[in-house]
């Protein structure tokens, strides 16, 4: 399988590429810093560019049997509102339809379209962690493009990544009675389980360990 990945320099992106290459695939990961990227791999193709601007964002998706969509702000990022999620999936969506590539599957967070727990939607993040709203706010932002997209999706809503092993997950529908936390192994491993198969295609599971 050729896998087009965003976010290989983050802890998940770089799990989710370590891991498909253990398993025999090919990937080429677009990076706004290529040095960043120490594995070096006969399978492994590294782009220098912006996850948003299209032509970059085409010169990595292009050849690709599935995208894997891991780019994040960077811990709590700026603390004002970004776009930089939905704009560099919305680029992607589009090099997908141009390049005939079906299928693609994200990162999102526990929180988006009021999923998860109401106290901690309406007073943790708002009060205590309104760092995490902008970051929410995007993701829905991303959501709603895939919705509109006529691509195969998933996007996968976390609760806070942890460093740790890879552990059994717990998957809901709407985010309530989840575990704080999952392990950055566990993401990585189930992402790279929905490049495939029919299972939550055009759905948000939410996951915890």
């Amino acid at each position: 399988m050729n896998i087009a990945l965003f976010g290989a320099t983050g802890v998940t992106g770089g799990l989710v590429l370590d891991r498909a290459l253990a398993a025999g695939h090919r990937v080429t990961a677009l990076v706004r810093t290529p040095e960043g990227v120490s594995r070096k791999h006969e399978r492994l193709t590294i782009i220098g560019g912006s996850p948003t601007s299209p032509p970059d964002v085409e010169a990595c998706v292009r050849g690709a049997d599935v995208v894997i969509h891991c780019l994040g702000v960077g811990g709590k990022g700026t603390g004002k509102p970004t776009t930089l999620i939905s704009d560099s999936v919305k680029a992607t969506l589009a090099a997908m339809q141009k390049h005939g590539v079906p299928r693609i599957v994200c990162m999102s967070n526990v929180g988006a379209s009021g999923s998860g727990p109401w106290l901690v939607n309406r007073v943790v993040v708002p009060v205590f962690l309104r760092w995490l709203q902008h970051i929410i706010d995007d993701k829905e932002r991303m959501e709603s493009a895939l919705r509109a997209s006529p691509l195969e999706w998933v996007a996968v809503r976390l609760v806070g990544i942890t460093q740790g092993d890879a552990k059994p997950v717990r998957v809901t529908e709407d985010g309530k009675g989840l575990a704080f936390t999952i392990t950055a192994p566990s993401v990585a491993e189930f992402l790279l389980a929905r490049t495939t198969g029919p299972e939550f295609l055009r759905q948000t599971p939410s996951l915890s360990n």
